[in-house]
């Protein structure tokens, strides 16, 4: 079935050193667009994970959020080197102002390179929890695009069904068009006074290439099989089809504006007017079809 490109997916883990929160959300996009928020410490993960989520989401507009807090009595180090060269540089800077040095303890520790992350190597075992985590968050969120899409294929099946009972309206409405046609072009003949002048036989000929123009036969049962195509395709256990849906759908939108330009009648207008609606409205929901 269906797979919506909208969903959401949260994951958390608690280990002895570490809590890991990762929720992942996705909107519907053209090609795979993705931005990771993940912490330094796994910076050189980010290819392999930008493969694993094209993998499992293929399309969309993707955010993904890593969070990790870990209690490793190594995960930070002090810089000695940089907090001496802060401490002279204030102490000497307060003599020369005659201000008072405060807490320079808690001050210096808070500028920039005295607190280091220990980040130069990654531990298996820590980095095998993260990447369960993220892999259980993208389980939750294929789920939720398979709800989704589930519903989604419930509101175009229902449109699709429509347009096919709109399509078998449009036989009464043009066996009445034909006649009304017929009728206006024999009144017209007798008006000009040219019924008994003309030549039966090709003026039968003339009358049927005429009408012929106005044939719907060939747009309905191409409309018809669109329409039974299209259904087989959202049934086919294939992850994406959102694409060749949207082919699908332009060939039937041809198909009702042929209907529409050769109807020559204020019945079927009405029809193909309907039927176009419904169309625009698969359309609508296709936009957010993986």
């Amino acid at each position: 079935m269906l797979q919506s490109m909208t969903g959401f997916g949260r994951a958390e883990k608690n280990t002895n050193n570490q809590q890991i929160v990762v929720e992942i959300k996705s909107v519907n996009s053209k090609g795979f667009d993705l931005r990771m928020k993940i912490s330094p410490r796994y910076a050189s993960q980010e290819m392999m994970l930008r493969k694993l989520i094209n993998d499992s989401l293929l399309r969309g507009k993707i955010d993904l959020l890593v969070s990790v807090d870990t209690t490793d009595e190594n995960e930070h180090s002090i810089n000695q080197q940089a907090f001496s060269n802060y401490y002279k540089s204030i102490t000497t800077l307060a003599d020369s102002v005659k201000i008072n040095e405060g807490d320079l303890l808690n001050t210096i520790l808070r500028l920039p390179g005295v607190v280091e992350q220990n980040n130069d190597k990654i531990d298996a075992e820590q980095w095998r929890t993260v990447l369960e985590t993220i892999q259980e968050a993208i389980s939750a969120l294929c789920l939720y695009r398979a709800e989704e899409g589930a519903a989604t294929a419930l509101d175009i099946q229902k449109r699709l069904k429509q347009i096919s009972i709109l399509l078998e309206a449009v036989d009464p409405a043009e066996n009445e068009r034909i006649d009304k046609i017929k009728a206006r072009l024999m009144s017209s003949l007798e008006q000009i006074e040219l019924k008994g002048k003309v030549d039966e036989n090709r003026l039968e000929q003339e009358m049927i290439y005429y009408l012929d123009k106005f044939d719907l036969n060939e747009e309905k049962m191409r409309l018809k099989q669109h329409c039974e195509y299209f259904v087989e395709e959202m049934q086919q256990d294939v992850m994406s089809k959102g694409k060749k849906l949207n082919f699908i759908l332009q060939e039937m939108g041809r198909e009702i504006n042929t209907l529409g330009s050769k109807a020559n009648s204020a019945d079927i207008q009405r029809l193909v007017i309907q039927m176009k609606n419904e169309a625009d409205k698969i359309k609508e929901q296709l936009a957010n079809i993986l």
